[in-house]
């Protein structure tokens, strides 16, 4: 998803709109989400953005984990590292019939990619990963560096299998 609640008013300067940010969470949160991961960076969104959404997160009862990635990027070595600590969460919420939610600024690229990476451990080929992410949001995954990022990350689980 797009960050929660991030608008721009009509001079083009982004700010965050509690009222919207609430619907998109309770939205989230009644579609059984338990854990929000949330991508941006800082310097991308309004001042205490990130602080304004955990704080909503939390009043519902909704885990939160902040993992930056550089737009229109790739994980590096420190989100990597993080992903590896935070599995056995997202395998808790998934073996609970829980759902876990990526936000980014637009909800496309990193959103996207990391909602491809879950599936790819699940044992979707990227390929069927991306297919499936963009047949429900057309700009999933939203270049090519991401998408061989992905093949990438699909054959180091495979080595690491054999």
């Amino acid at each position: 998803m797009g960050f929660p609640g991030l608008e721009t008013d009509f001079r083009g300067q982004a700010f965050i709109s509690a009222d919207v940010m609430d619907a998109t969470l309770d939205h989230v949160a009644s579609a059984g989400t338990k854990l929000v991961v949330i991508l941006p960076q800082p310097k991308e969104l309004p001042p205490k953005a990130i602080s304004l959404l955990r704080r909503s997160l939390d009043a519902r009862a909704l885990r939160s984990i902040v993992m930056p990635i550089v737009d229109y990027s790739v994980p590096g070595p420190a989100f990597l590292r993080a992903w590896h600590r935070v599995s056995p969460a997202f395998a808790a919420v998934f073996a609970s019939g829980g759902s876990v939610g990526m936000c980014c600024q637009h909800g496309a690229g990193r959103s996207g990619l990391v909602a491809a990476m879950h599936l790819i451990e699940a044992g979707l080929k990227p390929i069927q990963a991306v297919t499936l992410l963009r047949s429900q949001f057309p700009e999933s995954v939203e270049n090519d560096l991401q998408f061989h990022w992905l093949v990438d990350y699909s054959q180091s689980l495979q080595a690491k299998v054999v």
